[in-house]
């Protein structure tokens, strides 16, 4: 039984491009220090198994968090990532009884693509765990007991055990989606820029189907990542008893908060609402076009339209006659996702300056997280 105090190396994976306010998140909420970015979408850092509980069930930036059992640079060929996977002692991880499976993500220019990594790393678990068991381990690719997780970056490659399972931006209240739902990692992300108490008038004046609002209430009343499974539940080699405890112990503050949520599509707003019903979230929700009236809010977090699913929008009408309304109000930050396409459409601010602008990866667009403070 692993000894819950011993250190691991740990991984995070997040949205590429986010990663400094996952570490944010990490240092602030988690107080992990020495958190170093192995690349877009990726962190790695010291930590012990009580941190792989609390990282799967508190964590909000985070897709996956991963114990790593070995990385390496000038990685070139198949039969590299063989010699490195087969390096490791799987005994200590899987039992003969269990199924294994490998999946891999691959980025950059290479001569094979990532099933055949996966497989050549299958094949190297197999014939490491032979050699030390005398044990033929049984593969299941649909659902395993223990997932193996790689990525190769260019010429550096990682791999390790997944903890986390369902991928954690999948969370447990979006039940009911819509067309234009934003992930909820990235609200998240959205959140931790606007710096926020108890006591912030936060609104988001084009809320869709609530995730800001809700993932805003989440972070100030500490709600956990409920109505799940963790992968590291099926993991043999370490002692449950304190995530169970720690479960019991996770006490949310369920307050009636300062949060506004307002959009002028009522289709949107029911889903809202039945999504903040089921994430436990006390928010204001009502119906009002962002171009005609904006609340007096401290704070302003909103995902901007992008013209791509709404092709009827005018985008440039919209952004001006938005940004003038936010100009009428006293709002102290405003925080504002785009994509890139947009951003000649966001007009000068004569009262607020940029102070933030991260540019990252959303599925397929140049997304931009800005953050503007009053002057």
């Amino acid at each position: 039984m692993h000894a819950s105090g011993k250190k691991l190396n740990l991984i995070a994976t997040c949205t590429p491009g986010l990663e400094e306010l996952t570490v944010k998140e990490l240092e602030e909420k988690f107080g992990l220090k020495r958190i170093e970015v192995l690349h877009k979408g990726c962190v790695e850092f010291l930590g012990n198994i009580e941190d792989v509980f609390k990282l799967n069930y508190f964590g909000k930036t985070i897709h996956r968090v991963v114990v790593l059992l070995a990385k390496q640079k000038g990685v070139e060929n198949l039969e590299s990532i063989y010699k490195i996977c087969k390096s490791v002692d799987y005994s200590a991880y899987i039992s003969k009884e269990q199924s294994f499976a490998v999946k891999t993500k691959r980025f950059g220019e290479h001569d094979f693509t990532s099933m055949d990594i996966s497989a050549k790393i299958g094949q190297a678990v197999i014939d490491s765990y032979m050699q030390q068991e005398g044990e033929r381990l049984k593969v299941n690719l649909k659902s395993p007991d223990v997932r193996i997780l790689a990525e190769l970056y260019n010429d550096s490659f990682w791999f390790g055990l997944d903890t986390t399972g369902v991928s954690l931006h999948k969370r447990w209240y979006k039940e009911g989606q819509y067309i234009t739902s934003l992930r909820a990692t990235i609200a998240h992300a959205m959140v931790l820029l606007c710096g926020l108490e108890k006591s912030t008038l936060l609104s988001d004046p084009m809320c869709g189907t609530g995730t800001i609002g809700i993932e805003a209430y989440h972070f100030l009343s500490g709600m956990p990542n409920i109505n799940r499974e963790f992968a590291f539940e099926k993991f043999k080699w370490i002692d449950l008893q304190g995530f169970f405890k720690m479960k019991e112990e996770s006490k949310p503050d369920h307050f009636q908060s300062k949060i506004i949520a307002s959009d002028k599509n009522k289709n949107a707003l029911k889903i809202a609402r039945e999504n903040a019903e089921r994430g436990n979230a006390k928010i204001n929700f009502c119906v009002y076009d962002a171009r005609d009236f904006l609340v007096n809010a401290d704070v302003i977090c909103t995902d901007l339209p992008y013209g791509i699913r709404h092709k009827h929008v005018d985008i440039k009408s919209l952004y001006k006659k938005f940004f003038k309304r936010v100009e009428k109000t006293s709002a102290k930050k405003l925080v504002v996702l785009t994509a890139d396409r947009c951003l000649r459409h966001i007009p000068y601010l004569r009262n607020y300056e940029l102070k933030k602008s991260i540019r990252f990866i959303y599925g397929d667009l140049n997304a931009r997280m800005i953050l503007f403070e009053r002057k």
